[in-house]
This record gives C-alpha cells, structure tokens and sequence, in this order.
C-alpha cells in the first residue's frame, strides 16, 4: 500500500495532492455520518489510491484543456479498472473494490458496471463526493478553481442522481461547521438555488 503511493507521489504530483486531499475530505464525512472506525479507515485508505489508474491514461487526454472527445472518455472511464486489477492482490478487497466503483452513480449510469444505490460500497459513494468537490475546487487544466459555494451547489442539485443524498448532506454540513475548505470562505447567498456545469 505505502509503496503504491510513493509511486503515485513520485510518477503525478498533482495526482497524489488530489488524492491525498480527497482522502482527508472523505474521512471526515465519513466521521460527520457515524460510520464505524473501519469504514472511516477503508475510505482513507480508499482515497488515496483511487486514482492510481490515472497513471496509464495518456497525458495529452489527463492534461488537455478543453472538454474530452467521445473516444477519450472511453480512454478515461477506464481508470477505475485499471486501478483495480492493479491493486487488487496488494491491498483487502474492500478496498479494491471502492477504487472500481468510485465513479459509479447513485442513480446506476455510472461506470465500468452501471451499479446503483445500495449496491454501491457505500465508501465508494462517500469517496465520489469527496473527489467531486476537490476536483470542483481545485485548479484543473480544464477549468479554474471555483468557489466552495458553487461546489456545493452542484452537490445538492446532483444529489439522487449522480450522488447519494446523505453523503451530500454530510459535506454540506461539514462546510458549514468549519466556515470554509480548501481555503476558500462559504458565501451563504451563493448556496441558494441550482448552478449548472
């Protein structure tokens, strides 16, 4: 496990930040809905390698700066297997199987195996709203940083579809208690209504 995150660390910088900030995030929301010790663990765990299959995608698809093509998300959607059948003999299977699902959505159109609700780990369900909301707030070649408030809004107007409700909800209300993450303060008039991608 430590040695898949120095290669990680080593190989993408940026990769690893993000990962390593999408960890912290997705335990403490794990922590805000009480889930056990050894959930709030896997998620960590979970977090830190999810994206490890990012490391075989080509950069000109992971760096470029306008919105993929049709064939490179294909070339993209293929990371979480990849990251499974990479790590799968090297860390518990519980783990494994939350870096393959972690891109699969509440509603069943995620991927690679269109599982919905329940039937998603619900660390997977934990860790995609987490990943969400760091990519949504960090710098990416692709578009800016925005703003906490925005993030949260398009957590809730997705929430039922893209993420579980109570995960939403659990960041949600994280943001409020601290006042800000990532640095960047919560503007309440900014929370109100839908914001669109």
């Amino acid at each position: 496990m430590h040695r898949l995150i120095r290669v990680l660390e080593a190989t993408d910088p940026e990769l690893a930040l993000h990962s390593n900030r999408t960890a912290d995030l997705a335990s403490h929301v794990a922590v805000e809905m009480d889930m056990a010790p050894e959930v709030v663990e896997r998620v960590g765990i979970a977090g830190r390698i999810h994206d490890i299959g990012k490391l075989f995608i080509s950069r000109d698809i992971l760096d470029k700066p306008g919105a993929p093509t049709d064939r490179e998300w294909v070339e993209l959607r293929r990371h979480p297997r990849i990251g499974f059948d990479l790590i799968r003999s090297k860390v518990p299977t519980a783990v494994a199987k939350i870096v393959l699902t972690h891109h699969e959505r509440y509603d069943g159109t995620g991927y690679p195996n269109r599982i919905k609700g329940s039937e998603i780990p619900v660390e997977a369900r934990v860790l995609q709203v987490a990943d969400a909301f760091d990519a949504i707030t960090s710098r990416r070649p692709y578009q800016p940083a925005l703003p906490v408030s925005y993030a949260v809004a398009e957590l809730r107007r997705c929430a039922g579809t893209q993420f579980d409700p109570g995960a939403v909800e659990a960041i949600v209300a994280l943001v409020h208690k601290r006042g800000r993450l990532h640095g960047t303060s919560v503007e309440d008039d900014a929370l109100k209504g839908e914001v669109a991608v």
